[in-house]
């Protein structure tokens, strides 16, 4: 689940990976952060979010190099490192981009059981930026909150509930935490734990709440 704030966002994850009723192990779901203004976070196939991160990892590195006058897909060089050092908004994707791009490789494939959360700062403005997606890239955006997973009707009732405009970084980390938690106690797929990343305009934060374990 992701909340939008007053210039801030945040991305809340479970930490149960498990097949139906099966606990596999207790590992934090995958977030891909391209920069410090964006994340992608998935739910879905382990196999096809492993899949998906990695095409839209080198899709992302060929257009920047292209952009940069390289020819080579993945060519690494002191200049492209530097960027990458610096924070270069020359070499970043913007969130609206990366959306098109996931929603582009999804539809290509249909092959992909994800369902991906775009979210980030746009880099003049400061505004949230939340798209959320189904398994063939249609595209839902929203200036409050997007949801995805198997506890998504918990999800968005309880944040519903809770979420109000112009929240400031703490509280909208409180209220993405209490949200986020009440709905995973009423989902047996869920829990065992919750991260969640704070976007602002100074990078990313990162918090770990205890949730229910059985």
């Amino acid at each position: 689940m992701a909340m939008a704030g007053n210039e801030c966002v945040a991305l809340a994850v479970d930490k149960r990976f498990g097949s139906g009723s099966q606990m596999v192990n207790i590992a934090p779901r995958h977030v891909w952060v391209p920069h410090p203004n964006l994340m992608l976070g998935f739910s879905g196939l382990e196999g096809d979010v492993q899949s998906l991160s990695e095409e839209l990892k080198m899709e992302v590195d060929a257009k920047r190099n292209r952009a940069l006058g390289f020819s080579i897909a993945g060519l690494k060089t002191e200049m492209d490192e530097s960027n990458d050092e610096t924070g270069d908004i020359r070499s970043r994707i913007s969130p609206p981009a990366l959306a098109s791009l996931t929603s582009h490789v999804l539809y290509e494939k249909r092959g992909y059981y994800v369902e991906p959360l775009v979210v980030g700062l746009m880099e003049e403005t400061r505004k949230p930026f939340l798209c959320a997606m189904d398994m063939i890239g249609a595209k839902s955006f929203s200036k409050s909150f997007i949801c995805s997973g198997a506890a998504s009707t918990s999800l968005y009732g309880t944040a519903e509930a809770l979420w109000r405009p112009n929240m400031k970084p703490n509280e909208l980390l409180e209220c993405c935490g209490k949200a986020f938690q009440s709905a995973l106690e009423r989902d047996c797929l869920s829990g065992y734990g919750i991260l969640i990343y704070l976007i602002t305009k100074d990078g990313i934060a990162e918090y770990d709440l205890a949730s229910r374990n059985d």
